[in-house]
């Protein structure tokens, strides 16, 4: 069985048999608002999964700095979907030239930390960033610590799947205040891209766009939606009003729980399934 504490702003699941000696690396994951993040210990299986809510970035330090499972020193991912990112062909990537990078994405902003995640065997780097004090509030005592953009996940699954696409493909997840929408044509990557959203117009308004741009054919196009559908009620039923081939889904997994963890794994948590291996 595993321990759960829950209210409005923090949930806490541990499974029956936690010992803190026994994690061995962690993932944290930060959005606009909330956080969570997740302990594994040395076979992988996730030992415990605790989520906050925040309402500024002073209270975020503050709620990070209180964790107890933050402060060891041990390896430890970041994933930042609370900022602008830059997706940069292999073979034009250079780490030092990551802010100029990213600033396409975003006019560059004091005290920034900028990092890039390759995938796609070097094919690919994502640029992304993080407030300075914050990367430095995290690395504290810290020998082993690597910053990801939030989106990373996502498109590590999106390439992993690419030969099971069909030759117009677009792959979205849906956030709470965003989605991330992913486009390949004949199995070659060709967009990815962040979209604000207050409701299901706004995710209709972007993706008819986006396949416009593309000239995709809404009658052939499949659309593969993931994550928080429920939150912006958007449906199968109302997809296939508009595109022939729509469909809610449930990505394969890559994250083992320790027995009693896996009631974190939900469908409106894309992480709960997948993360950047």
């Amino acid at each position: 069985m595993a321990s759960q504490t829950e209210n409005n702003t923090l949930q806490k699941i541990q499974c029956d048999k936690f010992d803190i000696h026994a994690v061995s690396n962690l993932s944290l994951f930060l959005f606009d608002g909330f956080y969570f993040y997740y302990a594994k210990d040395q076979n992988g299986k996730i030992l415990a999964i605790h989520s906050q809510s925040y309402e500024s970035p002073r209270l975020l330090a503050f709620k990070l700095k209180d964790e107890k499972l933050l402060k060891l020193d041990i390896p430890i991912r970041v994933f930042n979907h609370a900022s602008p990112f830059s997706l940069v062909p292999g073979m034009l990537f250079e780490s030092p030239l990551s802010p100029i990078f990213l600033f396409f994405a975003e006019k560059p902003k004091e005290n920034m930390h900028v990092f890039d995640t390759t995938l796609a065997s070097n094919n690919l780097h994502l640029v992304g960033s993080i407030r300075k004090e914050l990367a430095e509030l995290l690395s504290e005592d810290k020998s082993d610590i690597t910053f990801h953009h939030g989106g990373s996940s996502f498109l590590s699954f999106a390439l992993k799947e690419k030969f099971n696409l069909l030759n117009q493909e677009v792959m979205v997840l849906i956030q709470k205040g965003f989605f991330y929408l992913i486009a390949f044509t004949n199995q070659e990557l060709t967009l990815f891209n962040k979209f604000e959203i207050e409701n299901k117009e706004d995710f209709l308004k972007y993706t008819l766009g986006m396949i416009h741009q593309l000239n995709f054919n809404r009658m052939f196009c499949r659309i593969s939606v993931f994550g928080d559908t429920s939150f912006y009620r958007i449906e199968e039923e109302w997809g296939n009003l508009y595109f022939k081939n729509f469909r809610i889904s449930i990505p394969f997994s890559n994250i083992q729980y320790q027995e009693g963890t896996e009631v974190f794994q939900k469908p409106e948590i894309f992480e709960s399934f997948w993360v950047l291996p």
